[in-house]
């Protein structure tokens, strides 16, 4: 269990970090009715941002969510990431989705050589190639958890592995992960299909089977990763996942991992929603324990952005084996 600091001097820390928090970077939806609310999933009641806090304090695993391009969800991150630091007794390390496990070394030995060179570490990770959004989104939050003394920790699957899983599934990896993270174990059928409803759509229906099956065990099988080392950081502290919304929902995500690996964790999932013009009440069915709407980045049609590179999603031939 995490060691934390007595509730009152939580809350007064959470506070004094929180007190004057930065205008909305992104312009469409400042005026949305839920633009900067927070809402307790459970009983679908709006809370402050020190309630949010004081809630988290007391999680084991704190799973931050994001759109990867808001620049207003990074933003939040490294707040609270700040603020949960602050609070806590003992640094938590820091988990990232954009950083995979066989980077580890090169950020121990880029913090060991350049200690205070956060805005180095991106370009150690060769970050610029890497395809995530601009390393000036994340450094602010591994800015945070150095200045706190935590870990930075590379938390997904390498691409290597990642291709072996999509066209194998989980017996390209080790099987002693396989077993203990419960990877082995088929999801229940309706988190199944949901998740391959889902990942149709996302690709706007190019996808062909072939392409939705491997996508289907590669996000399985980085759920479980994070979920894994998570679990291996965590100590005395607990741990904190930087990671997008898919992988932190309660449901399939990270969270259905951990509680195979330690069934008795407090885990906390923040998902960190753009408003939709389409609605100005939070849906009851969110997969979050809590969720903080901000602006959203665009009002494009991702499916239009993206036709021709979805459209090669389409030719790729069925999968066999």
């Amino acid at each position: 269990m995490p060691d934390r600091r007595p509730l009152a001097l939580v809350l007064g820390l959470v506070l004094a970090a929180c007190a004057s928090p930065s205008p909305w970077q992104h312009e469409r939806g400042r005026d949305h009715p839920l633009a900067g609310q927070i809402y307790r999933v459970a009983d679908q009641r709006p809370i402050d941002e020190s309630a949010l806090l004081a809630a988290l304090v007391q999680a084991d695993f704190v799973l931050l969510g994001e759109k990867h391009d808001n620049r207003d969800h990074h933003r939040l991150q490294a707040e609270l990431v700040r603020a949960l630091q602050t609070a806590s007794d003992r640094p938590r390390p820091v988990a990232f989705e954009m950083m995979t496990t066989d980077q580890q070394l090169t950020i121990v030995e880029h913090r060991q050589e350049h200690p205070g060179d956060i805005q180095g570490l991106g370009a150690a990770l060769d970050w610029a190639a890497s395809g995530w959004p601009s390393w000036s989104l994340y450094a602010p939050i591994a800015e945070a958890a150095r200045a706190a003394g935590a870990e930075i920790v590379g938390a997904n699957l390498p691409r290597g592995q990642l291709d072996l899983v999509s066209a194998r599934g989980p017996s390209a990896l080790n099987p002693e992960l396989v077993r203990r993270t419960g990877l082995g174990q088929e999801l229940p059928p309706t988190l199944a299909d949901q998740l391959e409803t889902d990942l149709r759509q996302a690709h706007c229906g190019h996808a062909s089977q072939a392409v939705i099956d491997g996508m289907f065990e590669a996000q399985r099988a980085r759920d479980a990763m994070m979920a894994d080392r998570l679990a291996a950081v965590a100590g005395t502290a607990g741990a904190i996942l930087i990671a997008g919304n898919e992988h932190v929902r309660t449901d399939r995500g990270v969270p259905w991992y951990l509680r195979q690996l330690q069934p008795d964790a407090h885990i906390a999932s923040v998902g960190l929603l753009e408003v939709s013009d389409a609605t100005t009440t939070p849906p009851a069915d969110l997969p979050f324990d809590y969720v903080w709407f901000t602006p959203r980045v665009d009002d494009g049609d991702p499916c239009e952005v993206q036709k021709e590179q979805l459209q090669r999603l389409s030719d790729q031939p069925s999968r066999t084996g």
